[in-house]
This record gives C-alpha cells, structure tokens and sequence, in this order.
C-alpha cells in the first residue's frame, strides 16, 4: 500500500539524501549541512539506501546515525528498493513521502554546503510556491541542480520529480510556470567533472536517459514533454488559487511567450541550454 505523505509540515526543511558506495563522502557531505546550519530551524536529514548495500547499512548504523543522533539532529536511514540511478527520482519519490519538512531538498552525496544559515534563507521564502535553487558551480548553469521545493509541489503532484533528471524535470516545470528563484547560498557540487573528486565506480557508471527523444523515458521525448505540460498546468491552476501571478504561463499557452526566455536571460546558460535540446511541445 502506497503511504500517504504527511500534510501538514512539523518540520522547516527535509534533506532527500539517496546514496551507495559513498560513505565517508556522504558523510562528510551531511556533515556540511549540519555545520552551517543556523540551528534555529528545524531539519530532518532522510537517507535511502539499497537493501543489498550491507556495508553502506553498516556504516550508517554504526558510524552516522549514532554521531548525528548525539549532535542532536534528526536523522533516518531506510532500506530501500533498489531503484538505481536510472531511476534516482524513485528514490527522492520515497524519501518525500516518507518526509515531514515545509521544504524538501533534494541533495547529492557529494555536495558541500559553503555557507551559515543556508537554512534561515530558505525558510525566508515558506508561503511561496517557488523552486529555490542554490549558487553553484556549475558555471552559469540555469537549472537548480539541488532542487528545494515546497511541500506544495508534492502534494499536488504526487511525487517530488517524474523523472530521473530530477534538476531538469523540476527546474523545466518552474520556468515554464514563472516560479523558478535563485537564492545567494553556496553549494559546491564536488564531482570529478567539476572539481576532479570522487572520479569513483558511481560517477563513471551513471546512466543518463537523455539524447534519445524515441525513447519515451528520454528528458525530452514527446511523452516526457507532454506530461511536463500537464503537470505545468497543474502548477499554473494552484499558482491561481493562491493568488500568484499566472502570466507567464498564460502566454506560454497561448503562443504569445518563448516559455525558455528567461532561461536563455543569462548569456551563460546558452551552451548548457543548447545541449539539453529544449523543445516547446503543447
């Protein structure tokens, strides 16, 4: 029976931290968090990992979850399916039911958080329906490669992405609907393209469903595009309802607005942009 998400949030933020065969980096990466929070937010760390990862249970039975627990913070490891990283949104899917945050972040084992009070920034913006995306280093990229999104976004969606580019998914939904935000809190993303770390089995065995729009999983298939659209339209319906301007998208239906624009603002968002072969299916 599938569980039914929490409501009503008893918790400021949610960290949605899936991971296997990291776990010192993961660690360390949580340890980021946890060091630069201003402590007067309320924040639960979730971790999935695969039943058959015996050492990565192990590590965190033994090693995480009792240093975290005596540190005084709120953490939850769970056995989960194993999924893998064709199907990482699954992951995040269970982690945000299993959640009880205003907001849910959805963070990477080998991301370092860089500054104080991350949290206090992003608890700035509850009772907006935004996707807040941190300053990175990805070099001008336009997606928010963490996605923070409210509880909102899952409730009326079901889930916290449909698919396994959960920052393009999640990020696509929020230009075409006008609510994209970026926020002044750093994140390193310390990934062996980017910073020449963790160049391990799990960054060199990743699976990307990307490039090839016959294939209906693909980010950009017509399948993919079309459930985009429809899932834009329920966002556009409860932006409505809560009195948040609507305009953007209104245009976007009617053939009046590039739903991209704002995405090709940057000048540095264009290679990235370029790649990913964006198209405007209605």
């Amino acid at each position: 029976m599938k569980m039914l998400p929490v409501v009503a949030p008893t918790k400021d933020i949610s960290i949605l931290l899936p991971t296997r065969g990291r776990n010192q980096v993961a660690k360390h990466s949580l340890e980021s968090l946890v060091k630069h929070a201003s402590g007067h937010c309320s924040i639960e760390y979730l971790v999935a990992l695969d039943r058959d990862d015996a050492d990565g249970i192990a590590y965190f039975r033994d090693h995480v979850v009792p240093e975290f627990t005596a540190a005084g913070c709120d953490i939850t490891v769970f056995a989960t399916a194993n999924y893998g990283y064709q199907q990482l949104h699954r992951y995040l899917n269970f982690l945000g039911q299993h959640s009880c945050g205003s907001w849910l972040i959805f963070w990477n084992d080998d991301a370092i958080m860089l500054d104080h009070n991350w949290d206090q920034e992003i608890v700035s913006y509850t009772d907006q329906f935004k996707l807040l995306a941190f300053t990175d280093n990805h070099n001008g990229h336009p997606y928010s490669i963490f996605p923070i999104i409210p509880r909102d976004w899952m409730l009326l969606l079901d889930n916290v992405s449909e698919h396994q580019q959960t920052d393009a998914w999640t990020s696509q939904l929020a230009y075409l609907t006008d609510c994209f935000q970026r926020i002044k809190t750093r994140v390193l993303h310390d990934r062996a393209d980017l910073t020449g770390n963790n160049n391990d089995q799990t960054f060199q065995n990743r699976v990307y469903y990307e490039g090839n729009t016959e294939n209906p999983d693909d980010i950009n298939s017509l399948e993919t595009n079309t459930k985009r659209y429809k899932h834009a339209a329920k966002i556009s319906w409860f932006l409505k309802k809560i009195g948040q301007d609507t305009g953007w998208f209104d245009r976007v239906l009617s053939i009046e607005q590039d739903p991209w624009a704002k995405m090709f603002d940057d000048p540095r968002s264009l290679a990235h942009l370029n790649k990913f072969n964006i198209v405007n299916e209605q």
